[in-house]
């Protein structure tokens, strides 16, 4: 299954010292990766850093201070996200191509931008949610999207970026071919169901893989960590744009 990574507490390590960064992963759920929280540690008011890694998605984010709802994702990794603290804010990441299976919207209309809630699922008791203490409104949240989710079985576009992850094309024109398109119909696919090209979504994938990879498998990593990557420069370089950090120098602090 496609799981990729947000580590905003290893990229800014200020960002610890103000928020709690947590996620929750549902079971037997096929549109939501996981539920995910920022919570102020301390009362204290200041500006904070998030940054946000581009990994395809777009989140049903929560802004519960400011009493905000809506669909926003990214298609490039955001390195100066600021917020004020103290704040309480989460949210679910939903697979990619759930927001389009689940409202029938182009995925366009929540990349790179802010897509308020009640523009797409008008019966919404907005009002009624944010009248909630954060933990009531996180069980009315969870609840909410278990029923929009209800006896769907997700779309063959809602399950490639898991089926990709696990072999992988090399290239966009090797894309085209294994998905039976053609270029034009794997570009206009691809916006509607991702808000991505997909020569973008390969990418993604492919620093994902080997960020997942990096994290997890200890003394193998040094052995193949790039196995995606035509060469280890191609591997440092695509890795740095999308992080901000060098394979080394993540691991650096990772082992901290």
């Amino acid at each position: 299954m496609y799981y990729p990574l947000q580590i905003p507490y290893l990229l800014d390590s200020k960002f610890s010292q103000d928020v709690i960064y947590k996620e929750y992963i549902p079971q037997n759920q096929s549109f939501i990766l996981c539920y995910w929280s920022m919570d102020s540690i301390h009362s204290l008011s200041r500006s904070v850093n998030n940054i946000v890694v581009t990994d395809g998605c777009i989140d049903l984010v929560v802004d519960f201070t400011n009493q905000e709802i809506g669909f926003s994702g990214m298609s490039e990794t955001v390195f100066d996200f600021p917020f004020d603290v103290p704040s309480f804010s989460f949210g679910a990441r939903l697979m990619p191509g759930a927001f389009h299976q689940l409202t029938g919207l182009p995925a366009t209309a929540a990349m790179d931008q802010f897509l308020p809630l009640q523009e797409v699922w008008q019966e919404f008791d907005h009002t009624h949610f944010f009248s909630l203490d954060v933990e009531l409104a996180k069980t009315f949240f969870r609840d909410f999207l278990e029923v929009k989710t209800l006896g769907l079985a997700p779309s063959s576009y809602t399950t490639l970026f898991s089926k990709l992850s696990i072999q992988l094309p090399a290239t966009a024109q090797e894309l085209y071919r294994t998905l039976f398109l053609s270029a034009r119909q794997c570009q206009r696919n691809f916006l509607k169901h991702y808000g991505l090209s997909p020569k973008k979504v390969l990418s993604i994938i492919r620093f994902q893989s080997c960020l997942l990879f990096l994290t997890t498998q200890g003394d193998k990593r040094n052995v193949s960590a790039f196995q995606h990557y035509y060469d280890q420069p191609h591997f440092i370089n695509d890795f740095k744009k999308h992080i901000g950090l060098t394979p080394t120098e993540l691991l650096a602090m990772y082992e901290k």
